[in-house]
């Protein structure tokens, strides 16, 4: 066969490997199955000898591990050599390997997570097991077990219609020239947050009611955010009395960061002025101020914790990645690498993503059972994927597919593995409805909750709903102005308005976010399109020549599952690059050349 034909192999239900032409590959030894599956259940296909030796003959001495591993490679190849498929094993000296990129494993299928099929009850490798090999027996049952919880997560189809912008705010989404804004969000603090309670300013009889209830009700707002971790609020007040400082405070509590506030009367109105605070330090690094009338307590503390609930949560996230960068993790620390690959990624850069990589294989190793740590490595690799950044781009994707369904296993109802499940089917070019539909359970949990209608409406814009698509994105802004991926989501509108024919409000949106994503290619190729269709030739010419400057990033096009969408960017980006070669030809050929005979300046 030539080496570009592809092999079927079957692990789920009874064990089959299957030639291009579709006939049966005949292995009938037991160990030599158990070889293919170990080796094809290894995302890049490759084990060591040694690892092989103690899976398939542990309770024997070196040399006859050895022996009979050699045996029974030269068994299998000899196999699959009578097929033509003998390219497909590759036996080095200290490693054993299978070519995955010329094998589909139905193991790293996506739809392993869907239900009701013909073999939805199929058993991994079903009928092998080898009696007195204990770490085969307990890779095994490993693997099943993870087949079997794969199966049990259900993602449902929404029964009704998700709420809409009106229905969620209680008013109508803000012109698109609101969502435009001179200044980046702010940097600040950490997951672990203590909320304080309130001074009321100006109260003799020492009755603090009003201050003690917003700061029940911001905690038990912030609460629902499963990024953070937030101390009680009672557990806060108590040593507020004690009259302890604020770095006292954080340091008894154990965490990083202090919300406090005070209440100021005037006449009938109040204000609530809301402060974040380093608790290392004691300064404040975040603050807003919400009005309210004294007639209605109430809508004051739940207007406090709504409109300052998705602000702190973005201070603490963008600190948090601006602190991983900063300085190098410490291995074995959980959070200080999650928190570094969280940043890494977000350069657009191979480099920085592939050490993004790396941390998430220390962090999905050291607690296989985070699906927050296995979402976030599968759309790291999903990133590399895209932009081609690996040397084996099957393998990146095989990768990405292993993280999705593990953190699709461990985490069916963690709304942040959800959004980095979405993300990775986007990236890798999935099934898009399946990324709809993890979008709407992720919904249906936690309403209105600004990431997931973030990723909802990038899954929508690759799979060509650009209206819900803008909405979605618009109604995060609306959530949460200071959103950390404000500018993705600009982009994101601004993609939506150039596949709705509004090039102008496109221009607009995508020019604000390409001032915060220099070398994001999704947001130069839009901007691209929009300004040469407006007729902005200057703006469209720095768009083309930074974004050909970044290498070679237009396979991340590839995630507009549209033909149309994908070729309307592709075509004005090379259209414009093409008027820029010409152009640069043109200046030479018209450049003055000396007559015959004549001197230039500085000849000899």
């Amino acid at each position: 066969m030539g080496s570009g034909a592809t092999y079927d192999l079957k692990l789920v239900g009874p064990f089959g490997l299957f030639a291009p032409a579709g006939g049966r590959i005949e292995i009938s030894s037991k160990k030599a199955i158990a070889l293919v599956a170990l080796l094809a259940s290894a995302p890049d296909g490759v084990r060591t000898r040694v690892w092989l030796q103690a899976m398939l003959w542990g309770t024997r001495d070196t040399a006859q591990a050895q022996s009979s591993l050699r045996r029974e490679l030269s068994t299998l190849h000899k196999i699959l050599g009578e097929h033509g498929a003998a390219e497909l094993l590759v036996r080095e000296t200290r490693r054993v390997g299978l070519r995955l990129a010329q094998i589909q494993v139905d193991m790293f299928s996506l739809d392993m997570a869907s239900r009701g099929g013909a073999h939805d009850q199929d058993d991994f490798l079903e009928g092998i097991d080898l009696k007195g090999c204990d770490e085969f027996e307990d890779w095994l049952r490993i693997q099943r077990s993870r087949l079997r919880e794969l199966r049990d997560v259900e993602i449902p189809s929404p029964a009704a219609p998700l709420p809409t912008a009106q229905h969620v705010l209680g008013e109508p989404l803000p012109p698109r020239e609101v969502l435009l804004g001179n200044e980046p969000p702010r940097p600040p603090p950490k997951p672990s947050v203590a909320v304080l309670p309130f001074a009321h300013l100006g109260r003799t009889d020492g009755a603090n009611w009003l201050g003690t209830g917003i700061a029940q009700e911001v905690g038990m707002t912030l609460a629902q955010f499963p990024q953070l971790f937030v101390v009680s609020a009672t557990s806060a007040a108590v040593l507020a009395e004690r009259r302890l400082t604020h770095v006292e405070i954080a340091r008894q509590l154990g965490v990083r960061y202090l919300l406090d506030g005070t209440i100021q009367q005037s006449g009938a109105r109040l204000r609530a002025n809301v402060s974040l605070l380093d608790g290392t330090s004691g300064l404040q690094v975040w603050g807003c101020s919400v009005e309210g009338a004294l007639d209605d307590i109430f809508a004051l503390q739940e207007s406090v914790a709504t409109r300052a609930a998705p602000q702190i949560w973005t201070q603490i996230d963008l600190a948090e990645r601006h602190r991983g960068l900063r300085q190098a993790p410490r291995r074995g620390d959980q959070y200080e690498l999650y928190w570094r690959a969280n940043a890494l990624f977000r350069s657009w850069d191979r480099g920085p993503t592939l050490e993004a990589i790396g941390l998430t294989d220390e962090l999905t190793a050291s607690d296989p059972t985070c699906p927050l740590s296995a979402g976030l490595a599968a759309f790291c690799n999903s990133v590399a994927y895209a932009f081609r950044w690996t040397d084996d781009a099957a393998a990146t994707r095989r990768t990405a597919i292993a993280h999705y369904q593990n953190a699709l296993r461990l985490g069916p109802s963690n709304v942040e593995a959800l959004g980095y499940i979405a993300g990775t089917l986007i990236g890798i070019g999935g099934d898009l409805e399946l990324a709809n539909r993890i979008v709407d359970h992720a919904l249906s949990l936690l309403p209105a909750y600004q990431p997931t209608l973030f990723w909802g409406g990038w899954v929508d814009l690759a799979r060509g709903h650009p209206a819900r698509g803008r909405e979605r994105f618009e109604l995060s802004l609306r959530i949460n102005p200071a959103s950390g991926v404000k500018a993705y989501a600009l982009t994101g509108i601004g993609l939506a308005n150039l596949f709705l024919g509004d090039e102008a409000a496109a221009l607009a949106m995508l020019s604000e976010a390409a001032v915060h994503l220099p070398n994001y290619p999704i947001t130069l190729a839009a901007l691209c399109a929009a300004a040469r269709r407006t007729g902005d030739g200057e703006v469209a010419r720095r768009a083309a020549l930074q974004l050909a400057g970044l290498g070679a990033p237009g396979e991340t096009l590839s995630i507009l599952q549209v033909p149309d969408h994908r070729a309307r960017l592709a075509d004005d980006v090379a259209a414009t690059l093409r008027e820029i070669a010409a152009d640069s030809a043109m200046g030479v050929a018209n450049s003055p050349t000396p007559e015959p005979g004549t001197r230039t300046a500085g000849a000899a």
